[in-house]
């Protein structure tokens, strides 16, 4: 008997843990956001606030929370086992995103435009899977002071997309920008990255981040330091934080200067405004920063709002300088692309200039931290005019490609570039997606593209007859849209959807 149950424990302690998230009831610091956000690819748990047995709580006032990958090249992917709210009264909102304002799914089996309601156990197991660039999805809940019931069981995970986060750009703080003077300099962000940072869950920044840009500066001289964010878009809302002095991103600590105002438009640090961090009743305006020579600093802004792709322009004033060290090779251009029809990776990089520039080693990596050298490239050598430089990977891996340039000068010394990424879907994943299928009349379309271009959609009967012909305005990634069978008879059709990289087909049913 004993040995029997030794084993028995043995093999329980075993089982792989799932993490369980559940709902928040209250938001944090006065706002809707009631978490952190969580990177995870789980399998994960995620419920209500009563969990798996219990009835969620009343009165929950629309708040809500973001769950984002943890890994490059992959999608967030969410299946409801369970779902019973009072219907029309309780609703969760599933929002493709990472914020507050995502566009929210209207798939079957919401309803009104977005809303899961009711008892859904007949339409049981759903998914929803993120195409945004950020990969996110983002739940909000309400319900009133009447009635609960049961809530939700649903599952976490992610899958492998085009779309979803690259792992390389500066969304994460340990790929920060350096900032190498004071210049003004131009943002943008497709999301918070694959690494959650930021939160403390108590203040600000409330929630963490949602589309985010990190940098580093160093201050050259001593004295006064203002920073402005003008948003492209006046309507946007951008909020900020710096941490330091002389912080690490394993180890940020509570930021020294912090905003999270709801005010859209132009935010930043002046000499007037008194206050080192305010909440999102602010004015968005923070008291300057006195800063000394030497001293290193961590910058993140960060756009609430969900329309990222507007961008803004970051500038600096006081009497304080930045500065960070220059390499010797000036690169202005470093791109990877997938040509799908060949298999193989095209990698062409340009330079301004050269500073006694012996070679460089074109290195790639399966996980973004193991590289190796696949292709050595003679340098210019000393040159002010533009030098471009272009090879090919024939042998890429499928899932994501990391590749970094290694720059090595005359005297041995060494610098790297920064890091590009290609993800290369294999089949099983790359594929036209229809929901719901069978269809009454409306279905909508998920699919992929390996960059910005037109797609063709070509829709067909069984007999071969063309009822639809269509040009798609595509987006890198993950693409959406609705195709609407109305006035056509029942009967099965055939979908073909061409970009500049591939063919899809599939079937939809008419019924």
């Amino acid at each position: 008997m004993k040995n029997s149950l030794l084993t028995t424990l043995i093999a329980l302690t075993s089982l792989p843990i799932i993490a369980q998230y559940s709902h928040p009831t209250v938001g944090i610091n006065n706002e809707y956001v009631g978490s952190c956000l969580v990177a995870t690819c789980g399998p994960a748990t995620y419920t209500d606030n009563g969990g798996i047995l219990g009835n969620y709580s009343p009165n929950i006032n629309l708040i809500y929370r973001v769950f984002c990958p943890s890994v490059a090249g992959q999608c967030m992917s969410v299946t409801f086992s369970s779902f019973n709210t009072e219907y029309n009264y309780d609703y969760l909102n599933v929002g493709n995103g990472p914020t507050q304002n995502s566009p929210w799914f209207t798939t079957p089996p919401t309803v009104f435009g977005g809303y899961l309601t009711g008892d859904l156990s007949g339409s049981t197991p759903f998914s929803f899977t993120s195409t945004d660039a950020s990969g996110c999805l983002t739940f909000r809940f309400r319900s009133d002071n009447i009635f609960n019931r049961p809530g939700w069981v649903a599952t976490l995970s992610c899958i492998p997309c085009t779309g979803g986060p690259n792992g390389t750009d500066n969304n994460d703080c340990n790929n920060m920008t350096p900032l190498c003077s004071s210049a003004s300099i131009g943002g943008n962000s497709s999301g918070p990255g694959i690494v959650a940072e930021g939160c403390t869950g108590t203040a600000c920044p409330a929630g963490g981040e949602n589309h985010t840009n990190w940098y580093t500066f160093t201050a050259q001289t001593t004295g006064t330091l203002n920073i402005n964010i003008v948003p492209t878009d006046p309507t946007d809302d951008y909020d900020f934080a710096i941490y330091g002095p002389n912080v690490t991103c394993g180890a940020l600590g509570s930021p020294i200067r912090c905003t999270d105002s709801g005010v859209q438009g132009n935010t930043g640090m002046n000499g007037g405004a008194g206050d080192f961090t305010e909440p999102v009743t602010g004015d968005g305006f923070l008291q300057t920063m006195n800063v000394t020579a030497g001293q290193n600093y961590i910058l993140v802004v960060d756009e609430w709002s969900p329309n990222a792709g507007s961008g803004y322009t970051l500038n600096f004033s006081g009497t304080a300088s930045l500065d960070c060290n220059i390499l010797p090779v000036e690169l202005s251009t470093f791109e990877v692309d997938y040509i799908s029809d060949q298999g193989v990776v095209d990698i062409v990089w340009e330079t301004e200039s050269e500073r006694d520039n012996d070679y460089f080693v074109l290195e790639r990596s399966s996980d973004g931290q193991y590289y190796e050298e696949i292709a050595r490239i003679k340098g210019t050598g000393n040159s002010n005019s533009l030098s471009k430089y272009f090879t090919v990977d024939e042998n890429p891996f499928v899932g994501v490609n990391y590749y970094r340039l290694k720059q090595v000068d005359v005297s041995g010394g060494e610098n790297y570039s920064e890091v590009k990424s290609i993800n290369i879907l294999d089949d099983y994943y790359d594929l036209l997606s229809v929901s719901p299928n069978p269809t009454t009349d409306r279905t909508e379309i998920v699919f992929n593209a390996y960059g910005n271009e037109n797609a063709d959609l070509k829709i067909y009967s069984m007999s071969g007859q063309l009822i639809e012909h269509a040009s798609i305005n595509c987006q890198k990634g993950g693409n959406r849209m609705e195709i609407d069978l109305n006035g056509q008879e029942d009967g099965i059709y055939m979908l073909t959807l061409s970009t500049n990289h591939k063919t899809y087909t599939t079937k939809l049913i008419k019924q």
